[in-house]
Parts: C-alpha cells; sequence; structure tokens
C-alpha cells in the first residue's frame, strides 16, 4: 500500500477532493508504525506513511467509544470470535460513527454492523 501499487494514494485524494471525509485512530497509527519498524527501508517508508495520511482525520476514541467496544466484544464473544484489542477499538469507532472500513481484512466481517470496503480487490 505505501508504495502505492493499487492507487489507494491516488484515489483518497481523488475522493477527498469529490468532498468525502478519511479519518483513523491513534491505536491504528500505533500498529502502523510497529509494522514500519520490521521494514528494512523503515525512513522510505514513514515518508511514505505520512504521505499517505496528509488528508486523513484523526478521530479520537472517546468514553461512548467504550460503550460500543464492550458490544462488540460481547457478541464476537457470544460467536466464538476474537478482534485484537486494536481492531475492536477501530470497529467500535466505526460502528458509533456509521462510517465505511477500508480494509482487507477479513476479520472485521465478523462484527455486525461493520461496513467494509477492500480498494485492494475493488477498482
Amino acid at each position: 500500500m505505501l508504495d502505492d501499487a493499487f492507487g489507494t494514494r491516488r484515489r483518497v485524494l481523488q475522493l477527498v477532493n469529490q468532498g468525502y471525509r478519511f479519518g483513523t485512530c491513534i491505536p491504528v497509527l500505533c500498529e502502523l508504525e510497529a509494522g514500519l519498524l520490521q521494514t528494512a527501508r523503515y525512513k522510505r517508508n514513514r515518508v511514505r506513511l505520512g504521505q499517505l495520511l496528509k488528508p486523513v482525520r484523526l478521530w479520537p476514541l472517546e468514553l461512548e467509544d467504550a460503550d460500543f467496544f464492550g458490544q462488540i466484544y460481547a457478541e464476537l464473544r457470544a460467536k466464538g470470535r476474537v478482534l485484537s484489542q486494536v481492531d475492536m477499538m477501530l470497529a467500535s469507532l466505526c460502528r458509533k460513527r456509521k462510517l465505511t472500513l477500508l480494509t482487507s481484512d477479513l476479520d472485521f466481517a465478523a462484527p455486525p454492523d461493520i461496513r467494509t470496503e477492500n480498494w485492494l480487490i475493488t477498482p
């Protein structure tokens, strides 16, 4: 994604110019940073991530998100499913704000009411 082989950066910029908004939260950025540190080209990838994030809004996690987190945790546990803490935070953010989650992670199909799009396979 950082090399923009799938046109993600271009697509985000086009949609931002059309009035769409994109966002993420600090826990996701923490996961990305941890992943970047494991790459051979950390500095280059850090710059590319910074470029990709320029039009991306940072949504704060709020007290009410904890309630949504708890609901998602309980729903998944009842199904015998588990998501990482960060993934459940992201899912709670999306559920509360009725956002579409851009992801290629199929685990996000488990929480109900989380709309997803995979731009790595969708033109």
